[in-house]
């Protein structure tokens, strides 16, 4: 059974990231595997409470299962109701790096998407040099979903998608197709323009209406192809997506490794940490097994 990812580290935007999986999941029929990693050692920053069998594993288990199972009479989180139909598996596990550790889990063949919040803390730092997830979204080729705290999950039903040299990629726009013709959304592919900035003769609208209108006899979900001017990308697509009631946010770009987008700031970070929209990151073809992987059972709709 293929799952959705969600790893967590109990904070309350990590719970309401939790909240949105369990509904993705029973929406497109899918299992849970609901993870935490620890560095092995005490946080003096919070209470030690022990629970479960009185390890720091079993501590963390414990502290896990009352993070998935939130009820009325526990007031740290909003309740939960578990779907009937969404298996929940949990896992913890001491690691050094928290990232390394979800692109290692990722990797396995049962994981088909990433859910994740943003980022737990406000600090600048996150922003430039990448938290967790921004790092894990750029890292990981499994199509990885960047839920913001206030955000609740919704059907698809109007998506912004980022129009760059990416999009047109086949891969991502088979994902795409897939999505769009599950949900039944209109798809809306953004080009934002930079006034000053120079564009080729053959630019990227262009570059994909064509990709889009030779794939077999043409996609099978409307969608329009639009040009916005911003001196600010990020800025550009929010608000585009604000002005047609969007449900969601997709960027794609090409998966670096876990250092490169730890280090280096790009559009796909800025858009994900400033975003009041989900957003959903996809990547350009990947290895063969992981296409493979990827069009088993319902995975186009991911």
């Amino acid at each position: 059974m293929s799952r959705i990812l969600i790893p967590v580290d109990y904070s309350l935007a990590c719970h309401n990231a939790y909240r949105f999986g369990l509904q993705l999941a029973q929406e497109l029929e899918l299992d849970v595997v609901l993870t935490h990693y620890y560095s092995g050692a005490l946080d003096p920053r919070t209470s030690l409470h022990v629970s479960g069998d009185g390890t720091i594993y079993g501590n963390h288990l414990a502290r896990l299962r009352r993070f998935a199972y939130a009820t009325a009479k526990a007031p740290s989180y909003p309740p939960v109701d578990l779907p009937e139909e969404v298996d929940l598996m949990y896992e913890v596990a001491v690691r050094m790096s928290a990232s390394a550790a979800i692109l290692e889990r990722a990797r396995e063949e049962d994981i088909s998407v990433v859910v994740m919040a943003p980022r737990s803390s406000t600090a600048l730092l996150g922003k430039w040099l990448g938290s967790t997830a921004t790092t894990v979204s750029e890292a990981c080729d499994r199509p990885v979903y960047i839920v913001p705290s206030h955000c609740r999950y919704a059907p698809f039903r109007r998506m912004v998608v980022a129009n760059n040299q990416d999009t047109a990629d086949p891969y991502p726009l088979w994902q795409l197709q897939g999505l769009a013709e599950y949900y039944g959304a209109k798809v809306h592919f953004v080009h934002v323009h930079t006034p000053g900035a120079e564009q080729p003769v053959r630019f990227v609208p262009w570059d994909l209406m064509e990709a889009l209108m030779e794939r077999e006899v043409g996609v099978k979900y409307p969608f329009n192809v639009v040009t916005v001017t911003d001196s600010d990308i990020s800025n550009g697509l929010i608000a585009y997506a604000e002005e047609v009631d969007a449900d969601l946010i997709v960027i794609v770009n090409q998966t670096r490794t876990r250092w490169t987008a730890l280090l280096q700031r790009t559009l796909t970070q800025d858009l994900v940490v400033r975003s009041r929209f989900p957003v959903l990151v996809l990547h350009r073809s990947p290895a063969p097994q992981a296409v493979a992987h990827g069009q088993e059972g319902r995975s186009q709709a991911y």
